[in-house]
C-alpha cells in the first residue's frame, strides 16, 4: 500500500508526526547553529586579537589592514566595523520574545550557553604608519557587562594623564570605566606606550574563553587576569563592578 493509499486517519497521523518533528527540529537546529557561530566568531576574534597585540606604534598601516580587513585605511585614520559575537538578526528575533526587559533576554541567552559579546577596533594613521590603536571588548556576564579597553600610542593619552602620576603610570596606565548600556557594568582600560614592559603589554590580553559558549566570566579578574595581577604587583587598589575595593 503506497502513501497515496493510506487511510485518511493514518494520513492525518503521519502529517501530525511530521509537523511535531519539524516543530522540535527547527529550534534545535537554530540553537546548535548559533553555538557553532559563536565558537567560530570567538576563534576569529582570538586570531585578530593575537595579531593586534603584536602591532606597535610606527608599524606600517598595511600591517593593521591585513590584521583587520574591515578597517578602511586612509592617510589619517582607519575605522573598523564592529566584530560581533551575536548577529544583528538574532538580537532582532530575541527582541520579539515576550520578556519585560533586555536583562531577562540576556539571562535567557546565558542560560542556554550563548555568550553575548562584541569587539570593535579603531586606529589612527600618520604618514602611512600606525600612531594609535584602540580596542574595546564588552562581554555580558551573569548580571552585568564587563569591559576591556586598551590603547597603544606614543604617550599616555590626555584623559589618563595627571601631574601626580608615578613612573609606572606614565609608562602604562591602568584604570576603570563604567558601562551604562543594558545591562550596566564596569571595565578596565589600559594605555600602553613604547616604554611599556612586556609584563605590562601582556596586561592587555583578554581571556578568550570569555567569548565562548557557556562562559563563566562574571568578574573582571577573569576577563583581564593579567591586568589585575599587574595592579596587585603595583599595590594599586581597584574596585569591582559592585564598588568593592580589592
Amino acid at each position: 500500500m503506497g502513501p497515496e493509499e493510506l487511510p485518511p486517519r493514518s494520513r492525518k497521523w503521519r502529517i501530525f508526526a511530521i509537523a511535531i518533528t519539524l516543530l522540535i527540529a527547527t529550534p534545535l537546529a537554530l540553537y546548535v547553529s548559533t553555538l557553532i557561530m559563536q565558537v567560530y566568531s570567538a576563534r576569529q576574534a582570538s586570531k585578530m586579537l593575537d595579531a593586534l597585540e603584536v602591532l606597535r606604534v610606527g608599524d606600517p598601516a598595511s600591517s593593521l589592514e591585513r590584521t583587520v580587513p574591515a578597517c578602511k585605511i586612509d592617510r589619517m585614520a582607519s575605522g573598523c566595523e564592529m566584530f560581533p559575537g551575536w548577529g544583528r538578526w538574532q538580537w532582532q528575533l530575541l527582541s520579539r520574545l515576550p520578556f519585560a526587559s533586555d536583562i531577562r533576554r540576556v539571562e535567557l541567552l546565558r542560560r542556554a550557553g550563548i555568550q553575548p559579546w562584541y569587539l570593535s577596533v579603531s586606529s589612527s594613521v600618520l604618514d602611512g604608519h600606525v600612531s594609535e590603536i584602540r580596542i574595546l571588548a564588552v562581554v555580558v556576564g551573569r548580571d552585568k557587562s564587563l569591559g576591556a579597553e586598551w590603547k597603544i600610542s606614543e604617550s599616555i593619552p590626555s584623559p589618563f594623564h595627571e601631574p601626580n602620576l608615578g613612573p609606572d603610570e606614565k609608562r602604562t596606565s591602568i584604570g576603570g570605566f563604567s558601562i551604562t548600556s543594558l545591562p550596566g557594568g564596569c571595565g578596565i582600560n589600559i594605555a600602553v606606550t613604547p616604554g611599556s614592559t612586556p609584563r605590562e603589554l601582556q596586561a592587555r590580553h583578554i581571556n578568550r574563553a570569555c567569548l565562548l559558549p557557556f562562559s563563566g566570566c562574571d568578574e573582571l579578574n577573569k576577563l583581564l587576569p593579567d591586568a589585575i595581577s599587574v595592579l596587585d604587583e603595583r599595590g594599586q587598589k581597584w574596585a569591582d563592578c559592585h564598588g568593592v575595593i580589592q
